[in-house]
């Protein structure tokens, strides 16, 4: 649970998480989606693993067995329900008891009776169905015999004197039923498997708890809803790779997104403009939720209306911008001009945008973040990087900053006492709850005005969708190679494992 406040002082208190079974069903759906190959695997793994199991261990058994009923030795049968319950209960019992076995072995002239015996009475009835089972036929049919001959004996003590009469026997077993106990691992084994993938199916669930809808959202995050953006799929080709990627200068981009990206434009310049506003900052909460080509593209459309827009890249650990504009040749970054290493003019870069989609007093300009370098971030909350932000506001109409991930690291809160605005990117079924409350709380404190959120790659409603398309641009390979396994979140970057709550090399606080 967190609490924070908005610009306004209203107070937002978190609630618990419900559980919402719509939500589960749709984690189940995903998983089966995403693991079918796992549930059949282990079907069929297990399936094959029962079968070498038992048709390596198994040893044949002839199975000799007869029904008889039990009379007294009067000729009555018990037949009478008290009767028919009393040797139900009583005559299995004393065929498979140690006295039994040792009148047959004495009466077949063996140290100890061959094989086993097992009896199983007809409920309500005097039947009772004898099977004897060893390794040789001709034995198990002889103990067979013996046992029916040898029983009246035994269960004179407790019954007094009986009679079994043989109504039914299967003679010498000829058959040691290895394919029915064999066909029967099989299906033991697919149980098995079924089981196993069902335990895993559920921890995925468990472990998954994402946010998957935006009224999700509203009922637990205290920010605006500023729209969506649908799910885009692209294909992954080795060569016009600019032409596959998600970017407004992409002709091939589907008229949904541009769509989307107009409206949130729409509403975002509606209180930027009211508000006076002049700088806007983009994070969300952990790595692969789309900020930066949300940044990139927000960019461009404003810039296309007419306002003089500056794209500024303030992830230093991972600056991924160069990479979303499709700009393939190496520039002075960021960390540059606040070490003072180069002028800022050198670090500016004019991107061009289409003249017929373009108004003519619109332009965009990119400060790109250079090498990824751990060292310049530590500059992103100096007194430079104030005095930076507040000279470019002179010479543009609107400056969109792109920041790390504000959950996991420091740079977006610092960043947002000299900023005017946020806006908060949350990626579909793709963050949890809890990390979103986090990373909005950290952002809050610092007092910049949160503006909403937006809901990135939503395929909830079956759009075209937007999201895996984005890991590529131009040379730049997979998004967030530079972050290590910074994903989820091991190591970032170069700096190895950073524990919440920690300090990296440079003094920068891990948010807890």
């Amino acid at each position: 649970m967190g609490d924070y406040r908005d610009k306004s002082g209203s107070e937002r208190v978190d609630a618990p998480e419900k559980i919402d079974l719509t939500n589960i069903m749709l984690d189940v759906y995903h998983g089966v989606k995403r693991l079918w190959w796992l549930f059949i695997g282990l079907i069929i793994i297990c399936a094959v693993q029962s079968y070498f199991s038992v048709s390596t261990s198994y040893q044949s058994k002839y199975v000799a067995s007869a029904t008889v009923s039990v009379t007294s030795a009067g000729g009555m049968d018990y037949v009478n329900a008290q009767s028919a319950q009393q040797m139900a209960e009583v005559f299995p019992y004393i065929l498979t008891s140690g006295v039994l076995k040792d009148v047959v072995a004495e009466d077949m002239g063996l140290d100890s009776m061959p094989g086993s015996i097992d009896v199983k009475a007809d409920d309500g009835t005097n039947l009772l169905t004898i099977s004897v089972s060893g390794n040789d036929p001709q034995m198990a049919y002889k103990t067979l015999k013996s046992v029916i001959k040898n029983y009246p004996k035994v269960a004179e003590f407790v019954l007094g004197e009986t009679k079994l009469t043989i109504l039914d026997e299967t003679g010498i077993p000829t058959d040691t039923k290895r394919e029915e106990v064999i066909r029967g691992s099989y299906k033991r084994g697919a149980l098995k498997g079924a089981i196993i993938g069902c335990v895993i199916l559920l921890l995925y669930v468990l472990s998954r708890r994402t946010v998957k809808s935006r009224k999700e959202l509203r009922k637990n995050i205290n920010l605006q809803d500023l729209g969506s953006i649908p799910y885009v799929r692209t294909k992954k080709r080795k060569k016009e790779t600019f032409y596959n990627s998600v970017s407004l200068l992409n002709e091939r981009i589907s008229m949904s997104y541009l769509e989307a990206i107009r409206k949130l434009r729409i509403r975002i310049m509606k209180d930027v403009e009211k508000k006076e506003y002049q700088t806007l900052l983009v994070t969300s909460s952990i790595p692969g939720e789309g900020k930066t080509t949300l940044s990139a593209n927000l960019a461009i459309s404003i810039a296309q209306q007419g306002k003089k827009v500056l794209l500024v890249d303030c992830d230093l650990r991972n600056p991924s911008i160069a990479g979303v504009m499709n700009e393939q040749e190496p520039h002075p970054g960021l960390g540059s001009v606040l070490k003072k290493e180069v002028p800022l003019s050198e670090a500016i870069t004019n991107v061009k945008l289409p003249k017929e989609r373009t108004n003519e007093n619109g332009s965009l300009h990119v400060i790109f973040g250079g090498a990824p370098d751990g060292e310049n971030s530590l500059l992103i909350g100096s007194g430079r990087m104030r005095a930076l932000i507040e000279a470019l506001k002179s010479k543009y109409d609107i400056i969109i900053l792109d920041t790390a991930p504000s959950e996991l690291l420091a740079d977006a809160p610092l960043l947002g006492k000299y900023v005017d605005a946020a806006l908060y990117v949350i990626r579909y079924d793709y963050t949890k709850l809890r990390e979103i409350r986090e990373g909005v709380e950290s952002l809050a404190l610092s007092g910049i005005d949160m503006l909403g959120y937006v809901f990135n790659g939503d395929n909830s409603s079956g759009g075209q969708g937007y999201g895996y398309g984005y890991r590529r641009y131009g040379n730049y390979g997979s998004y967030g190679s530079h972050y290590g396994s910074y994903g989820k979140y091991g190591a970032y970057g170069h700096y190895g494992k950073m524990e919440k709550g920690s300090t990296d090399k440079f003094g920068r606080v891990i948010k807890d």
